[in-house]
């Protein structure tokens, strides 16, 4: 249903979406830096936030969505594994053609997915000014042109791109947001472009 660029980026900025929420780190404007605050118990944000601690400068927002796009496999493996942890979904090792080895996540409980698919839609279908708490989530979804995931219908589908848009213009959110939300979107543009750029030279 996602371009595997889009996932690639958008889980990059929903882990520093999750890091700003939390209150665990802020920006001037330009670049991101941790705060100091309660250590967090998760071991991928744990490992993200000592990344950021251990750099000897502070960087801006686009440098830290690239660094962790490219550890996307990783990442969506620790993601996948804490899931599993939880018996929300099953994890099969396969081999391709008997050779080639590959894992595949299968959901167990639909439930916990289906409800928190149907809370952002109500949401966003429901804005009439005032912005919901998952107003940070609804950005990084129209940013990663993962709508058709809230909703298959065409008309919800036209209302749900027409909210998004009218929800990031009336109400800005944080700076470090709005610096990951752009950054995601520029990151998956710059990808696409050099992909395309690729694949014309290799047919020329």
């Amino acid at each position: 249903m996602i371009q595997s660029t889009y996932l690639q980026y958008g889980l990059a900025g929903a882990i520093l979406l999750d890091l700003t929420i939390s209150d665990r780190i802020e920006t001037d404007g330009t670049k991101l830096s941790l705060k100091r605050s309660r250590p967090t118990t998760d071991p991928l944000l744990q490992e993200v936030t000592a990344m950021l601690a251990q750099s000897p400068t502070t960087r801006k927002t686009g440098y830290w969505i690239r660094k962790l796009g490219a550890r996307y496999n990783k990442y969506l493996m620790q993601l996948l594994k804490g899931l599993a942890d939880k018996r929300l979904l099953r994890i099969e090792e396969k081999k391709f053609l008997g050779l080639i080895p590959y894992r595949k996540s299968y959901l167990l409980e639909s439930y916990t997915r289906t409800n928190l698919v149907r809370q952002l839609k109500n949401e966003i279908m429901a804005y009439r000014g005032v912005p919901g708490e998952n107003l940070p989530l609804a950005l990084l979804v129209a940013a990663c042109r993962m709508q058709r995931i809230v909703t298959y219908d065409r008309d919800e589908l036209k209302q749900v791109k027409s909210q998004l848009k009218l929800m990031a213009r009336e109400h800005p959110v944080s700076d470090a947001v709005a610096q990951t939300i752009n950054q995601v979107q520029a990151a998956v543009i710059a990808s696409i472009t050099v992909a395309v750029a690729a694949s014309t030279s290799g047919r020329h």
